[in-house]
């Protein structure tokens, strides 16, 4: 493990004050629980107090690296590796827009037809629809859409090429009825910020964002450039095994998932996103105060029935936990796993970067929050196996409907009980009763529900503190 305490990229001289100096052995014996079972590999940081509008008020930052960048070599984690932050890019997409909108560029209530003309039912949807993923354009990430989608991840591509991919799919519901979470609107407000900008989406974020901000380790990816410090991505299999994640062709995520930054880059923005702009800073804007509310308002509900209180606004997620509001998002791509989190209210910002596919930085970094608050919290634990006959196994096999667009499929193999789900990579169930398994490689336990003379119902499946059933399809 690396620990250190740092200054933030301002270099202000900082006084470790409370709660975080207090917290210093519980947060350290808490992440070192994960990094121990193999549940985490990255770096964290925990930063109190927003340094842009009033340096005398930030709190020093609590950094803490885990694990290895490279296992090849023998890298380690440190404070300035880099890391993909997936979905947590579309933040900075959304700023991106919304600095074009200022400068009279374009206009997010206009219907997409104005900027792309030749985009099938674009006087029907909005930019508006887009950033909200409101807009019921179909995934471009879905295999049962795109069968061959695990081929074509590994291909080169322009956001052109990804745009033809889904544009001539039908919409799957009426533009603004509802929120569907949908990459592909990401990549036409990548295609969108190019076109009115004639810049491609990575110099155009370099030199208005990133420049300004002094953001020096983030940046879009663009495939094949050699990146110092930037971390391999992995899948941990189990018994201290690790296998290099699938190929992904970072031309393929766009704005919606293709950036790199570090924990130290990831505190300065979110800082200045919660920042008050000084006169003295007025020349260096990114965005007007105004703007950046705008970027923050709850606008869309994103799980009614389940979470009345989590909405999207621009490229994140506003909630409540702890009491506190939240403003966060989550990031997953190949080989990494992300979760950028600021609770206005104290001024709290935590980064969880990690470059491990199966580390739930969320339920980390909610953890985290928990222990700074004073909040109930659990440690993670290796749960054990128990053996059983492997016969009662045959009863499980099946698909299982987890999500609309996602079944997980139960298989035996070699006396093991395998699950996979939709586009995701295969794990061993290990068990801990004749109805109770886990995983080894990530914090999920399934439980399967038996009805009448044993028939198997369905299966519940618990990760990162989220419940989910899925019942048994019958034709399996």
């Amino acid at each position: 493990m690396t620990a250190t305490l740092i200054n933030n990229a301002s270099n202000n001289t900082l006084i470790a004050t409370e709660p975080l100096a207090e917290k210093i052995s519980e947060i350290d014996a808490y992440l070192e629980a994960y990094a121990d079972i193999k549940h985490f590999s990255g770096t964290v940081l925990i930063a109190q107090g927003i340094g842009i509008a009033s340096p005398t008020e930030i709190r020093s930052p609590i950094v803490r690296s885990y694990g290895l960048a490279n296992h090849e070599h023998q890298v380690v984690n440190t404070p300035i590796t880099k890391f993909r932050i997936g979905s947590v890019t579309k933040q900075f997409t959304a700023v991106a827009i919304l600095q074009l909108q200022e400068e009279g560029f374009l206009d997010l209530q206009a219907p997409i037809s104005k900027y792309l003309p030749d985009y099938p039912e674009g006087e029907r949807i909005t930019i508006h629809h887009l950033l909200t993923h409101a807009a019921g354009i179909p995934e471009y990430l879905n295999p049962e859409v795109f069968p061959d989608l695990l081929e074509w991840l590994r291909q080169s591509t322009t956001p052109s090429q990804l745009v033809d991919r889904f544009k001539e799919l039908p919409l799957e519901f009426e533009p603004g009825e509802k929120f569907s979470y949908s990459n592909s609107g990401y990549v036409l407000l990548t295609h969108i910020i190019e076109t009115v900008s004639t810049q491609s989406y990575a110099d155009y974020l370099q030199t208005n964002v990133f420049d300004p901000l002094a953001m020096n380790n983030t940046g879009y990816e663009i495939p094949q450039t050699v990146i110092p410090n930037l971390a391999q991505g992995y899948i941990f299999i189990g018994n201290d095994t690790y296998l290099q994640a699938m190929p992904l062709d970072m031309s393929i995520p766009q704005g919606a998932g293709g950036l790199y930054s570090t924990t130290a880059d990831l505190v300065t923005w979110t800082q200045w996103l919660h920042s008050e702009q000084t006169s003295e800073q007025a020349e260096l804007a990114v965005l007007s105060a105004a703007a950046k509310e705008t970027l923050m308002q709850p606008i869309v509900q994103m799980e009614p029935e389940i979470s009345p209180n989590t909405f999207y606004g621009y490229g994140i997620v506003v909630d409540t936990q702890f009491e506190q509001q939240r403003i966060q998002h989550d990031g997953g791509i190949s080989g990494f796993a992300s979760s950028l989190a600021h609770y206005p209210t104290e001024a709290l910002t935590i980064a969880v970067l990690s470059n491990s596919e199966a580390a739930t930085s969320s339920r980390i970094a909610e953890g985290l929050a928990a222990i700074v608050f004073d909040q109930p919290y659990e440690l993670p634990k290796q749960l054990e196996a128990i053996e059983v006959d492997p016969a009662i196994y045959d009863k499980y096999i099946g698909n299982y409907q987890l999500l609309p667009s996602m079944q997980i499929a139960i298989r035996v193999e070699e006396g093991e009980l395998i699950a996979q789900a939709t586009g995701q990579g295969a794990f061993v169930l290990y068990p801990t009763s004749e109805t109770a398994f886990f995983a080894d490689v990530a914090d999920i336990t399934v439980t399967f529900s038996l009805g009448e003379a044993g028939i198997v119902k369905g299966l519940t499946l618990l990760q990162a503190g989220q419940t989910l059933f899925a019942p048994k399809l019958e034709d399996s």
